[in-house]
């Protein structure tokens, strides 16, 4: 379905005059109808490179590598082609809902316009299709017919989610969907996205988050980000129970229901890139070969590990 190989994304620094490299050398595959979740810290590279999927980075982006949907490339796509398979066979839907939506309009409004121009149905049967699409995200009939402004932070995410899914794509890439919201809220996220899986089981999901509970709910497989590279990919199961990675088992770690232990050391400055393995700076177990070579990521059958100390 999705086959990401060797993913650099790198942006201009103008105070600097260096670039600075977000996503370094990404690999990940994503079967059809199964979910993703790719978690990491604050500034790990992981919606720049859900962005760089739908083609929806700054235009001073220098992008290379390989992006294949069902074997088609991605990148270099000619924008209105892109356009037009962001509007079908994939959903992106953004962090902060309150910015994503128009203001000035009704959510049912804004999600039914979206019926028009994908589905090219008529405005009536639109309003229909929206209606429905809105109660199945948990919607009242009042609340579909507010503004954005006079509903909470989840409810705009459910609108979100619903204007994603209006166009019945292929492939939906939810970024931060519990981004800011309370606990309650989260929560209520999580039951939206199991309901989605449950009635769309063909549809592929690539889930970007922080949030490492919603990701064991939610996701068959999980990749971890730190530094803009894949430092493991692994089954639910498998990374939940028996993490590899040393940042993996860090992340889990400081779960309040493993004990709350602090990860040593700060998160990677992006104009900071050590030597050798972007861990090692914060990892109690580096020696002279993870500070002075970069571990690959290899596939040891069960999972892939980016670590010169699992074999």
């Amino acid at each position: 379905m999705l086959r990401i190989e060797d993913l650099y994304v790198r942006f201009p620094d103008n105070g600097s005059g260096k670039e600075v490299t977000a996503v370094c050398g990404v690999r990940l595959n994503l079967a059809k109808g199964r979910t993703l979740a790719v978690v990491g810290e604050s500034g790990s590279g992981k919606s720049v490179m859900g962005m760089s999927i739908c083609s929806l980075l700054p235009h001073n982006a220098v992008i290379s590598g390989s992006i294949r949907l069902d074997g088609m490339e991605l990148l270099g796509l000619a924008r209105r082609n892109m356009r037009a398979l962001r509007g079908s066979r994939i959903a992106f839907v953004p962090q902060s809902a309150g910015l994503s939506l128009n203001p000035t309009m009704r959510c049912l409004r804004q999600v039914s316009e979206v019926f028009v121009k994908r589905r090219g149905i008529k405005a009536k049967a639109a309003k229909h299709a929206a209606q429905d699409l809105l109660s199945r995200m948990g919607l009242m009939d009042r609340d579909k017919r507010r503004h954005p402004h006079m509903l909470s932070g989840g409810m705009r995410q459910r609108v979100l989610v619903g204007i994603g899914l209006s166009g019945a794509p292929d492939l939906l890439i939810a970024d931060e969907p519990t981004k800011g919201l309370d606990m309650a809220r989260q929560r209520d996220v999580q039951t939206l996205f199991a309901r989605i899986r449950e009635e769309n089981p063909a549809m592929t999901v690539l889930l970007i988050t922080h949030d490492l509970d919603l990701a064991e709910s939610l996701a068959d497989e999980v990749a971890v980000m730190y530094g803009g590279a894949i430092a493991e990919q692994a089954p639910c199961a498998k990374f939940f129970g028996f993490p590899a990675h040393p940042y993996s088992r860090g992340l889990l770690a400081a779960l309040p229901k493993r004990g709350l232990t602090p990860l040593p050391g700060r998160p990677l400055a992006p104009l900071q890139r050590p030597k050798g393995c972007v861990f090692h700076p914060r990892c109690t177990a580096a020696d002279e070969q993870c500070r002075t070579y970069n571990p690959p990521l290899r596939d040891t059958g069960e999972r892939s590990v980016s670590c010169w100390r699992h074999v």
